[in-house]
């Protein structure tokens, strides 16, 4: 198994100083390539969601696990058959929804991994990967309420969303009567979750993938038979999660592609498929 050195807070380090401590000195380093500079230091730097089930969480024991966590360990196999280092150490800062783009753009991280929806950026110096999985925003409501979200333009709702997403823009132009309370931070989901189950909110939007996530880890169960369902199906979008990489680093992009396009990540979804076993997943695949 492969250890991951985690960054846990970047709030009192400044990023120079960050990338100070990464990188050893070298005048040719500002002119290096990715592969070039991880061939050099032998150092993969990642940023990885902790609030984010199942691509990046931490379990009871506060470990951190998840999809993006046995993605980054092929990207390190593939990587240490390219370039010529058969040790590459792996180091993972904790990202979120504020800082995901900035940690790539500067500099702090190779990559990020996370439910990231591929979309057009304003932002021109990052971009994001292929495809390497596919969810759609739906709601998880009680299953007496999921009626009330059909056809409707929210008027007597009251619906959570978390700030900063897509998702928010997309319901609150869906439901323009409704009421919203915003989420926010590495507990929102949480936060949410247990708001609709005391009632103070009707139901909780977001990617179907990450509701069936957390609502696991919560033990509330989602399903025709269950007291909460995942609403509607389909879902009202498809959401295409891409990596976030640094712009204007072809090689790099093409062997992060590579890799995500390969078998041996195709089995890494699966065997996390097999993990969460929900009659509610299955659902995700009317979206694609």
């Amino acid at each position: 198994m492969i250890k991951f050195k985690i960054i846990d807070q970047l709030i009192s380090i400044t990023i120079s100083t960050i990338l100070m401590l990464f990188i050893p000195f070298n005048v040719n380093a500002e002119n290096e390539s990715i592969l070039e500079e991880i061939n050099r230091t032998g150092l993969l730097k990642v940023g990885i969601r902790s609030d984010a089930i199942p691509f990046g969480y931490r379990n009871n024991n506060g470990e951190l696990q998840g999809i993006c966590f046995d993605l980054v360990a092929l990207i390190r196999e593939k990587l240490s058959q390219k370039i010529d280092r058969n040790i590459i150490t792996v180091t993972v800062v904790i990202s979120s929804l504020q800082n995901r783009f900035s940690i790539v753009e500067d500099k702090v991280v190779h990559l990020e991994c996370g439910p990231n929806t591929i979309r057009a950026l304003d932002d021109d110096k990052v971009i994001f990967s292929d495809v390497f999985f596919i969810s759609g925003i739906q709601f998880i409501t009680r299953q007496d309420n999921a009626s009330k979200f059909l056809n409707s333009d929210g008027k007597n709702l009251t619906i959570g969303l978390l700030r900063f997403t897509n998702t928010e823009t997309l319901i609150k132009e869906k439901y323009p009567q409704a009421q919203f309370q915003l989420f926010q931070g590495v507990r929102g989901t949480q936060r949410a979750l247990q708001a609709l189950r005391q009632g103070r909110i009707d139901g909780f939007a977001n990617d179907g993938i990450l509701l069936i996530g957390e609502s696991l880890a919560q033990q509330i169960f989602i399903g025709n038979n269950q007291e909460y369902v995942l609403i509607p199906q389909p879902p009202f979008t498809c959401e295409k999660y891409g990596l976030i990489l640094p712009k204007n680093e072809s090689n790099w992009e093409n062997f992060v592609n590579s890799v995500l396009n390969s078998q041996e990540k195709k089995q890494v979804i699966n065997n996390w498929f097999n993990t969460i076993n929900n009659e509610s997943l299955s659902n995700q695949e009317n979206c694609n």
